[in-house]
């Protein structure tokens, strides 16, 4: 199988790493072999090999766009990480729709895709006869598409909480200990969770555009940023946020989405105090969770991903690839 890697950075180079070393197991168990035929990055430009390249050091031809590195590397699975652009989702959207017009498989980290265009890119894999899979969207690999799609179809849900953004944890927790926000923001950079710009994550950019995308697939709606109530956490006084831990009810940056009576969806992003003891308020460092509100589940299915970082992003990367060419054996 050929495949190809659009955006290498820490997430692509994480996911090759991951691929080399479940390799033997990945065939052994899946029937699953490939070779790395296309490597595109901002550094590096539109590189392809038809015999194969070595991703961190890529040797043959250097081509002019998306179209002649489609063409030219035969790719048959394309994974897509490339910076998120939270308000067109380009220009990976345009990308991956070229390579499912062009019969290819594609595997993407990418919510801004998601956001903007997933019933577009969905019915157009559809119609050719590949997929379109994106795990890693939202809670760096834990389940959530595959979860909803395969383990939780029909069980009625109704809406979704979660945190979504760690930066914000992080700097809530900085705040709490005697941070300003600022020392908390250089925090999260040092630590490399945050955004390029980290208002996308202090001020909920980043939560509503995940609630966007959990919306669109899990409920069926079709809702963009612009539709979600949104604030973030630069208007808390830090003397408040440090008088809410003391009392044993933080701060979090909370998600919503939810179903009213009428049908209609609504997503809203916001700072609220959350129990100690209660799945958000439990919340640390750079864990993420999403809590399901569903007919089947009376008290909740909660789904917590702690201290992920790019391997787990990688492992989801690398489940929609199994799920989507492996065969058990």
């Amino acid at each position: 199988m050929r495949i190809a890697f659009l955006g290498y950075g820490t997430v692509g180079r994480a996911l090759y790493a991951l691929l080399a070393r479940r390799r033997a197991a990945l065939s052994r168990e899946y029937g699953i072999d490939y070779v790395v035929t296309g490597v595109a990055s901002r550094r590096g430009g539109w590189r392809v090999n038809a015999a194969g390249l070595e991703p961190e050091q890529p040797t043959g031809e250097i081509v002019d766009n998306v179209t002649q590195w489609l063409e030219r590397s035969a790719a048959e699975v394309v994974f897509e990480a490339l910076p998120l652009e939270p308000m067109s989702g380009q220009p990976a959207l345009d990308y991956l729709r070229a390579a499912i017009e062009h019969g290819v498989h594609v595997i993407s980290a990418n919510k801004g895709p998601v956001v903007h265009g997933h019933r577009l890119l969905t019915e157009l894999a559809a119609a050719r006869g590949v997929c379109y899979r994106f795990e890693s969207a939202v809670m760096d690999g834990a389940p959530v598409f595959s979860l909803a799609r395969a383990c939780i179809p029909l069980a009625g849900v109704r809406s979704v909480r979660g945190i979504f953004t760690s930066t914000a944890t992080v700097v809530l927790e900085a705040i709490e200990s005697g941070h300003t926000l600022d020392e908390g923001i250089g925090l999260a950079q040092r630590m490399g969770i945050a955004e390029a710009d980290p208002g996308y994550d202090v001020d909920g950019w980043d939560s509503a555009m995940k609630l966007c995308a959990v919306a669109n697939v899990v409920l069926g709606a079709d809702i963009r940023p612009s539709d979600v109530t949104r604030a973030g956490i630069r208007e808390l006084r830090e003397a408040d946020v440090r008088r809410a831990r003391l009392e044993g009810s933080p701060f979090r940056l909370v998600g919503e989405i939810s179903r009213g009576a009428n049908g209609v969806v609504a997503a809203r992003v916001g700072p609220e105090r959350c129990a100690a003891d209660g799945p958000l308020g439990a919340v640390r460092g750079t864990t993420l969770v999403m809590h399901y509100e569903a007919d089947v589940f009376p008290g909740g299915l909660t789904v917590t991903s702690h201290d992920p970082d790019p391997t787990t992003t990688a492992y989801g990367m690398m489940a929609d690839l199994i799920g989507v060419m492996g065969t058990p054996r």
